[in-house]
């Protein structure tokens, strides 16, 4: 098993994860951002599972903005804006590009 599998799987089923308290969808993006930090670790194949995970999490982005609210208010939100994860609220709304990456060449698709 590579290094960061089991942290990227764990975030892959989180970010589908509705029947969760609104608290662990909150973790959910703190792990997102730690495993931003380690990115350059990361394997390949472990880079295209996060982007396939981040997709979803963006698909669900207006449904986990809800799920949240109760517990957090995203439009507060001091955190980097290369850390889309922490601005769902505006990926839900289209304003804001949630840079998802190529690995080739790092562009923003």
């Amino acid at each position: 098993m590579s290094r960061y599998k089991q942290e990227v799987e764990n975030y892959g089923q989180d970010v589908n994860d509705f029947e969760a308290s609104p608290f662990e969808s909150i973790r959910m993006l703190h792990d997102r951002s730690e495993l931003h930090k380690i990115f350059d670790e990361l394997t390949f194949q472990e880079k295209l599972e996060l982007a396939r995970y981040d997709l979803q999490l963006i698909q669900n982005a207006q449904k986990m903005v809800k799920h949240m609210n109760e517990v957090y208010d995203f439009t507060t939100s001091k955190n980097p804006r290369e850390e889309w994860w922490w601005h769902l609220d505006q990926i839900a709304e289209g304003n804001l590009p949630f840079g998802v990456t190529s690995f080739v060449h790092r562009e923003v698709i």
